[in-house]
């Protein structure tokens, strides 16, 4: 008598592998960190060697930040110049510049006591870069999105270390990948995804990371802002019937707002504490002014060119009493750009789309297809792999698709400053942050994919099943 069962025989090696796949995940991001990531900040730093010796940067601001530091190290004042035995604010020599590069250099010079160097500078862009990456990769595993972090670890070396400066532009790549730690964290309590103390753990490093995006560019926690209420929004539209969650999510969105404001929290605490006299020009960058000469970065019938002396001379010329750079000075500007508007709307369309397309055509990063046509390839595979919807109902699924609808939005917003500003690399590049992930997750929703077909029996039979007898063996 024999006993002829039907044994699936893809389910062993299956099984094998879930078996080892802790074991072999730690291999992999150790990899992943010895054989990319490790030389990449080798070369990087190795590289960074050319500001040795440098006196000056040629970056304007970043000249001044040096000088505040060394004010900082003399004085114990922070975010001031020292001049002639006064504390000048920084923004009025740091012309329209955001204050956290200057905060962390000063706060650096006074922890080592010493003279703050433009190489410095460089391993300060390095660092928040590294940071960015690392942070972002700790939270896609925290997630349990294991290839995207993979993915991040072997590409992002690349973006995100191999060019670097002095100017505040060579940080915000790893600035930006800070961003979505906050409305994915609180997606995640929501859910329950996390325990409540990583959860917990995690919003508490998303505010600190919005409130240094603050600091460091204000644009960029403007981003952060707007997505994080709008998670906030949604999640409280899913629990309108539980009154005491609203009332959380209320009390979150005004610390989402008041660590958005860390800049000028930071500016205000300065005046308090030391005796720094009246600034004259405002303490962050500002919008208006590069929204008008943002006009101007292709042929237009206003006559504009993207250069700072544009803004100036259109607003001495309308408001000559008016200082450049002071808060008088960008409401002149918005007054200017929105007369632009009513001018020739069409024509303001028209240079809009332009630079649209400019961005879309453009490969961020370089060895990726146009955006236009990743991200349309990227949804198509998330559609298609859960089952023709947006999410297949599993909490992996609920994962995937949160993080792929934060990086859209953050590709949204950047899109757009890019668009309204100057359609550059400066601007576009953290767009490669995201999309690098996005790779990761459309690995994953193939990963998906395939298993749902081989679950469903598409396969033939001889991959799928095997018979054996109770007295025989497997071939």
């Amino acid at each position: 008598m024999s006993d002829r069962t039907i044994v699936p025989t893809w389910r062993r090696p299956m099984e094998t592998i879930r078996r080892w796949l802790p074991a072999l995940q730690i291999l992999g991001l150790i990899a992943c960190i010895g054989l990319v990531l490790w030389p990449q900040l080798e070369w990087s730093f190795e590289a960074a060697k050319r500001y040795r010796g440098d006196e000056a940067s040629d970056w304007k601001a970043t000249n001044v930040w040096l000088e505040s530091a060394e004010c900082a190290r003399e004085s114990g004042a922070w975010l001031a110049i020292c001049d002639e035995g006064r504390l000048v604010p920084i923004s009025d020599r740091a012309l329209a510049d955001d204050p956290g590069h200057a905060l962390v250099l000063a706060l650096w010079a006074l922890a080592a006591d010493r003279t703050i160097l433009v190489i410095d500078v460089a391993h300060l862009n390095l660092a928040i870069n590294l940071a960015g990456l690392l942070l972002l990769a700790g939270l896609l595993l925290v997630l349990g999105s294991y290839a995207s972090a993979v993915v991040l670890l072997l590409l992002g070396p690349y973006v995100f270390l191999e060019w670097f400066g002095t100017s505040p532009h060579w940080a915000f790549i790893g600035l930006t990948a800070m961003q979505p730690i906050l409305p994915l964290a609180l997606i995640a309590r929501w859910r329950r995804w996390v325990p409540p103390w990583a959860s917990a753990g995690l919003i508490l490093l998303g505010f600190l990371t919005l409130a240094f995006a603050s600091l460091v560019r204000e644009a960029i926690a403007q981003m952060t802002l707007v997505v994080t209420l709008g998670t906030l929004a949604w999640i409280a539209v899913a629990s309108r019937a539980d009154g005491r969650r609203v009332a959380g999510l209320l009390v979150l969105a005004l610390a989402t707002l008041l660590a958005s404001q860390a800049a000028r929290l930071t500016v205000a605490l300065r005046d308090r504490v030391h005796p720094v006299v009246p600034a004259e020009l405002v303490a962050t960058h500002g919008l208006a002014h590069t929204l008008y000469i943002g006009l101007g970065t292709v042929p237009n019938k206003f006559g504009l060119r993207y250069d700072d002396a544009v803004g100036r001379e259109a607003a001495a010329r309308v408001a000559p009493e008016v200082k450049y750079l002071s808060k008088d000075y960008f409401r002149v500007m918005w007054s200017l750009y929105f007369a632009r508007w009513a001018e020739d709307p069409i024509e303001v369309i028209r240079i809009y789309l332009e630079k649209s397309w400019s961005i879309l055509r453009n490969r961020i990063p370089d060895y990726f297809p146009p955006p236009w046509l990743f991200l349309s390839l990227a949804l198509v595979v998330h559609y298609l792999c859960n089952g023709r919807a947006a999410s297949c109902g599993t909490a992996a699924c609920d994962k995937r698709l949160a993080i792929n609808l934060v990086c859209l939005a953050f590709v949204g917003l950047f899109f757009a400053q890019a668009v309204l500003a100057y359609p550059t690399r400066f601007y576009a590049a953290p767009l490669g942050a995201f999309t690098i992930v996005m790779l990761g997750v459309a690995i994953e929703n193939l990963a998906h994919g395939a298993g749902r077909l081989v679950g469903s029996g598409r396969l033939p039979t001889s991959f799928r099943t095997h018979s054996k007898s109770s007295g025989g063996s497997l071939p």
